[in-house]
């Protein structure tokens, strides 16, 4: 049995995507530039097109919803499957924000990996405490996107007012995302509304993105 409220969610994402893919490749480039620190040389060892990469999360989450409105995935499954795109959405936020670092950039993505993983552990009924350790441990690469923001603004570097703004939107929408999975923690399987929260933060981010930053 299809469930009409997942594949709906699916379909309408797929379309965001593709309007925000004719966006992406009408306006200028947005490269985002890697590297690595090694002693006391710095190695530029990739550079991340910002302007496609943003599309990633909200058509991972997509993809997630499609196979769920299918019956492929069981709970812990969906959970994991459509959290994995918070990671990425929070490695371009930080990149956004200045961070360039290869090394750090890797530990921010670990860290929001790492609290996903965490909350795909729960199980309706039992104790809450997957969920609290999941926003523990999330909370961490938030502290290194202020942290990087902070030093820039000292430096006199600081990132633009549009990235600001997405970030703020963003920070918000993941906050929304926790606070409606703690609300639900109890509940049996995984509803639309759910996969709507965690695809949010990559829609807003995809579309700011693209709207603000030059």
């Amino acid at each position: 049995m299809i469930r009409k409220g997942s594949a709906a969610l699916a379909a309408a994402l797929v379309l965001i995507v593709a309007v925000l893919l004719v966006v992406a490749l009408l306006r200028d480039p947005l490269e985002l530039p890697v590297v690595a620190h090694l002693g006391a040389a710095s190695v530029r060892i990739a550079a991340v097109q910002g302007a496609i990469a943003v599309l990633v999360p909200p058509l991972l989450v997509a993809v997630v919803a499609g196979l769920h409105a299918t019956g492929r995935l069981d709970r812990s499954a969906a959970v994991w499957a459509s959290g994995a795109a918070s990671p990425i959405a929070l490695f371009l936020v930080a990149r956004l924000n200045g961070l360039v670092d290869a090394m750090a950039l890797v530990l921010v993505y670990a860290s929001a990996a790492g609290g996903v993983l965490l909350r795909s552990l729960h199980r309706p009924g039992g104790r809450p405490a997957a969920l609290r350790w999941w926003a523990v441990l999330g909370i961490v690469p938030w502290g290194v996107v202020a942290f990087t923001q902070i030093g820039a603004g000292l430096a006199g570097t600081e990132p633009s007012a549009g990235v600001r703004v997405l970030t703020l939107v963003v920070l918000a929408a993941g906050i929304a995302e926790f606070v409606l999975a703690y609300r639900r923690r109890d509940r049996p399987g995984v509803a639309t509304t759910d996969l709507a929260a965690a695809a949010l933060p990559g829609v807003l981010l995809a579309v700011l993105a693209l709207a603000l930053v030059r």
